[in-house]
């Protein structure tokens, strides 16, 4: 009879990693908890059901250099390089300073026994999790905001740093320390290596993998990406290095190619299932009975951890911003333990530089900060909230343009946008165009250098801010806008202006459905969600290219908008229904064409458009008139014309002509100046 404990095992491995993944998924914890608990049930220290475990461990060795090269393969070394050298130093430094600081103190309390040991602790502390920083940013809507473009930085050049931490690992091992020459030793051994890989990147690659796709077979494709993985990764092997090290640069290799993005989606699967098979492996290694009998020295690890990553990254963010606010949130971003981390510590273990009680400590304390993290992030901007508009000297700090304030003081029913990014930008413009005044409330120095270039009456600041918002003269406003990205920061705004202005209208960009119901319960008059809001325009197209009447598609639209929008404020609804605008767009027939017409001779004034017989001596077909305000989309027969009615007409180029002549019309179009004003407004 074969022997089948192989695969026994790895039956055993995925079908608890999917039942304890799941359970983490339902209770809205991350799945990789759930992977590790599931070996800590599988292990030795559990119910002992992989019968070999050297087998889970080549397989997991495998998982591991999977990782490490989708890894590379997605990471784009020309897109770092087009940061900004601000973001580079401040990845730089929450990284020396972290690793500096736990290995410091894990030599000063006896964890580490030499500075090898210190230098792998601090090493795996300095990392984040990168999934988990890009999941909490997306659900949150949060991934174009200050602090989310710092933190998705950060996390790259976390990723990004293994390859200067792994050659190094087997030189602290052997005794603890290091001379000079054995660093420069594997150094070097690492430089010539990443030369060889460089030189097959630009001379081999391209033409073995141009070779592969041109067979149009996926299977091929898919054993020329394993074979190159693998075979640098034996390469890197050979001269002393790791195999880690060698798939991550053999992903960095194809990361350049022009197949990158399929190469990626054919390794995915592969990574998928067999870095589950690592992630449980690491939990095998688990000893349970260690955290009871030290849950109080994991406990303090954990909050030293969390504490220390969030100063510390805060720290560094304040090389890119001057937001307090924006740089706390990067440090609670970054206040857990990475995957890669968990490599770095196995790689570790297998070398001798990590012990039994240190590998349990670290473990214990990274699966709880893991399953903490979505929870202290959610938390930060509340506690922010609270310390700022509390602590004088704070909201002191954050408004110091004098100017600009005096001026808001003077202004009435005005709009105040909360910031003026694209969204924004755009608003302003048609402000400007019907002359409604407006204020701005804008963190980002070069835009507020800009309105006041313009002299557009702008504060500098975060609008979070009670002071800064009373500022603004919020209770003559008329009108507030909340474009930003941060949830949190919209509710706590709209819930401290309700209780200054009652009557003010609120209009917030929702970036999530689930944002919706949290924002109108804070008192929000309107939301409107982007992504949404596409959706409505498309259909509304298609259903205008099938010639269906506007009125017949404005009441289909508006089903669909009560299906994901909550009731609106009365005042909006009572004006959606009664002043519907007809889109700027018709969709005609091929012959046809429209435009506005301005009945500013008065020979259409206070007769119908039955007695004036338009369509019999024009040809043409009003569509849409709008008069005293209000617009009256294909007005009945009856409908009585007053002096400077705007009028749009549908019919030929010659009806439409015709029509112009025979009632001395004047062309009006009034969205002509506003489009060119919002293009010259659009950032190149």
């Amino acid at each position: 009879m074969h022997d089948l404990h192989l695969l026994k095992d790895l039956c055993f491995i995925w079908l608890s990693a999917l039942f304890s993944g799941y359970i983490c998924l339902k209770l809205k914890l991350p799945p990789l908890a759930g992977y590790m608990l599931a070996g800590i049930a599988l292990g030795p220290h559990g119910f002992k059901l992989i019968s070999d475990a050297g087998q889970i461990n080549v397989l997991a060795e495998f998982g591991v250099a999977m990782l490490l090269f989708a890894l590379g393969v997605d990471l784009s070394l020309k897109q770092l390089a087009s940061k900004a050298g601000k973001l580079l130093a401040t990845g730089t430094l929450q990284i020396v300073l972290t690793a500096l600081l736990a290995g410091g103190l894990a030599l000063s309390l006896g964890l580490a026994k030499h500075s090898g040991t210190a230098f792998l602790f601090g090493c795996v502390c300095a990392l984040s999790s990168s999934v988990i920083i890009s999941k909490i940013l997306y659900d949150r809507g949060e991934t174009d905001s200050v602090h989310g473009r710092i933190l998705l930085s950060i996390a790259i050049l976390q990723d990004l740093s293994l390859v200067l931490i792994i050659p190094f690992l087997p030189l602290m091992a052997s005794e603890g320390t290091a001379s000079i020459t054995d660093l420069l030793l594997s150094a070097g051994k690492a430089i010539a290596f990443i030369l060889i890989v460089v030189f097959g990147a630009v001379r081999i690659l391209p033409v073995v993998l141009a070779q592969a796709a041109r067979s149009n077979s996926r299977e091929l494709f898919l054993l020329t990406l394993l074979g190159l993985c693998l075979g640098i990764a034996l390469l890197s092997h050979s001269m002393g290095l790791s195999i880690a090290l060698g798939a991550f640069l053999a992903g960095i290799m194809v990361s350049e190619s022009i197949w990158a993005h399929q190469a990626l989606h054919d390794v995915q699967p592969l990574k998928d299932l067999f870095s589950v098979v690592f992630f449980v492996s690491v939990g095998m290694l688990l000893t349970p009975a260690f955290i009871f009998a030290h849950s109080l020295e994991v406990l303090l690890f954990v909050v030293l951890l969390v504490v220390g990553k969030t100063l510390v990254g805060a720290l560094a963010a304040l090389c890119t911003t001057s937001n307090t606010r924006s740089a706390i949130l990067v440090g609670a971003g970054l206040a857990q333990i990475g995957e890669f981390s968990f490599v770095l510590l196995t790689m570790g273990r297998n070398l001798g530089l990590v012990g039994d009680d240190m590998y349990n400590l670290f473990f214990a304390g990274a699966v709880v900060s893991l399953m903490a993290s979505p929870a202290i992030y959610a938390l930060s901007p509340r506690l922010i909230y609270l310390f700022q508009n509390r602590n004088p000297k704070q909201q002191k700090g954050q408004q110091e343009e004098k100017d600009s304030t005096s001026l808001a003081s003077r202004l009435k029913d005005h709009v105040i946008i909360c910031g003026f990014g694209r969204t924004g930008r755009n608003l302003g413009t048609v402000l400007t165009s019907y002359g409604i005044p407006y204020l701005v409330i804008e963190l980002n120095a070069a835009i507020v250098e800009d309105l006041a270039m313009r002299g557009v009456p702008h504060i500098w600041g975060d609008a979070t801010s009670n002071m800064l918002m009373t500022k603004a003269n919020l209770k003559d406003a008329a009108c507030l806008v909340l474009t930003m990205p941060d949830p949190s920061a919209i509710t706590a705004i709209t819930k401290f202006v309700r209780k200054r202005n009652e009557d003010v209208k609120i209009i917030a960009r929702a970036h999530s459905p689930s944002d919706i119901a949290a924002f109108t319960d804070a008192g929000v008059s309107a939301v409107v969600q982007p992504e949404f809001e596409a959706s409505i325009e498309i259909t509304r197209l298609a259903l205008f290219s099938r010639n269906r009447p506007p009125s017949e598609i404005e009441a289909a639209l508006d089903k669909v908008r009560a299906m994901r929008y909550p009731h609106p404020h009365p005042d909006f609804a009572k004006t959606m229904k009664t002043e519907r605008i007809l889109p700027l767009y018709m969709v005609l027939e091929e012959e046809q064409t429209g435009g506005w017409l301005i009945n500013d001779s008065g020979m259409l004034s206070g007769k119908s458009a039955k007695e004036l017989n338009i369509r019999g001596n024009t040809g043409v077909t009003i569509t849409a008139v709008r008069s005293a305000g209000k617009t009256h989309t294909f007005p009945s027969s009856d409908f009585i014309f007053n002096n400077g009615d705007e009028v749009y007409a549908v019919g030929t180029s010659d009806e439409l002509q015709r029509f112009k002549i025979l009632y001395k019309l004047s062309e009006f179009t009034p969205f002509d100046s506003l489009s060119s004003a919002l293009s010259e407004a659009s950032p190149s």
